[in-house]
């Protein structure tokens, strides 16, 4: 079971992301911009919806392109690609799961994103938390600055709410 603090897992939401991101992007068709619903790969190596690349292909009797590359093949080569199936429903799983994490991430106050540190009460908070009565003469940094100075060799220590949490991705 992966562990990792909130304050680490703060400083690496960006690179987290840009790789969901990215994964969300590959099980994707590049014809609806959809999720891949029964994913096929055709000879050229691209994967489409079955549908989508059936109604592309509709009116042709020879020479199917391909939507993306555009090179063309001589038959209706359509492989299911179960492996690929699979991996969709991974990401779309991850995505639930960011929607959860930034969900959480938010001020329960004024619903904007949890970005900075407040050390006096040892909590993060949002930026109109930042600047109202409560918090503007206490010592504020960007969550991330506190991230790096409560790192210590291999462990992290989250000082919000005065002790170390941990939460896993299963």
């Amino acid at each position: 079971m992966a562990q990792t603090s909130l304050l680490e897992a703060g400083a690496s939401a960006a690179s987290t992301a840009a790789a969901l991101e990215n994964l969300q992007v590959e099980a994707s068709c590049s014809v609806c911009l959809e999720y891949l619903k029964e994913p096929v790969i055709i000879e050229c190596g691209h994967n489409f919806c079955k549908a989508c690349i059936t109604r592309w292909w509709e009116d042709l009797e020879r020479d199917f392109p391909c939507p993306v590359c555009r090179k063309t093949s001589r038959y209706r080569s359509l492989r299911p690609n179960r492996q690929l199936g699979s991996m969709v429903e991974i990401a779309k799983q991850l995505q639930t799961v960011k929607r959860k994490i930034r969900d959480e991430s938010l001020c329960s106050e004024h619903h904007e994103a949890l970005s900075l540190f407040c050390y006096e009460d040892q909590e993060a908070v949002c930026l109109i938390c930042a600047i109202s009565h409560t918090h503007r003469a206490h010592t504020v940094v960007p969550l991330d600055d506190a991230t790096q100075e409560y790192k210590v060799g291999n462990q992290t220590y989250d000082t919000y709410m005065g002790k170390e949490h941990t939460y896993s991705l299963s």
